[in-house]
């Protein structure tokens, strides 16, 4: 049964207060996220630089065991071309990624700024080997 009373004011101000307070910090949320809308891209990194090729790297003694001592003796050789540290491989070889800005940069340019700086013992061009021969065309019967 109705009274013909309106609500108590005070039983509806705290739904509203909540309410505008979720509002309030979707706002401020969504505020924040487009603030970050560039991606971070590190000192070094390769972001919308050309990737040159790919370069198996040795450094004189004393050896290099970590990938940031790799990161800092690469990023002290100066020039156009930039190389980063693509991962360890066996022997004490570190697989380098020339990079640049400048579309005329070539794997030889790479190649020969690494051989010329200090602490670089070995810098040969990673390439894709292929067989000198074909395959058999069968599992027992080599092609005739």
């Amino acid at each position: 049964m109705s009274t013909g009373k309106l609500p108590h004011s005070r039983s509806m101000a705290r739904p509203l207060r909540i309410t505008a307070a979720c509002g309030l910090l979707a706002l401020l949320a969504l505020t924040a996220c487009q603030a970050q809308q560039r991606p971070y891209a590190p000192a070094g990194s390769i972001s919308a630089d050309r990737a040159v090729g790919d370069i198996m790297v040795r450094f004189s003694a004393p050896p290099v065991t970590g990938s940031e001592e790799a990161g800092r003796l690469l990023e002290s050789i100066s020039g156009p071309i930039r190389f980063v540290v693509k991962r360890p491989m066996s022997g004490g070889v570190w697989l380098v990624t020339a990079i640049s800005q400048s579309g005329d940069a070539t794997m030889e340019q790479a190649v020969a700024t690494l051989r010329a700086a200090p602490r670089i013992e070995l810098a040969e061009p990673d390439r894709v080997l292929k067989p000198n021969r074909t395959m058999p065309m069968g599992r027992d019967m080599p092609p005739g």
